[in-house]
């Protein structure tokens, strides 16, 4: 099943951010594989929100806020002190390579 990632702005506006396949995952139309992640920065925890930055091999950034993440439309529940959430985690296994 595609997982479906968003980015929600004020509390009530969503935008589509990326969508992960068996084939890869697409971002701003176009389809990436794990490969094509040159860079994977995670900031952030504790106190604040995680962060994570991707860095694609066509120079391409992909900047994500855990507490903003919706998986599948479903509101993230983020951790107060750990800073993020199931989906956010979810995702840095998939760039790093960890998950299938």
């Amino acid at each position: 099943m595609d997982q479906v990632y968003s980015l929600r702005h004020l509390g009530f506006f969503s935008k589509h951010l990326l969508t992960v396949t068996e084939e890869g995952f697409y971002y701003k139309g176009t389809l990436y594989t794990r490969d094509d992640v040159k860079k994977l920065f995670v900031s952030g925890g504790g106190a604040g929100p995680r962060r994570m930055g991707v860095h694609l091999a066509d120079g391409r950034k992909i900047l994500i806020n855990a507490v903003a993440l919706e998986l599948n439309g479903v509101k993230p529940k983020t951790g107060f002190f750990s800073g993020t959430n199931q989906g956010f985690e979810e995702l840095w296994a998939y760039f790093e390579g960890q998950s299938t």
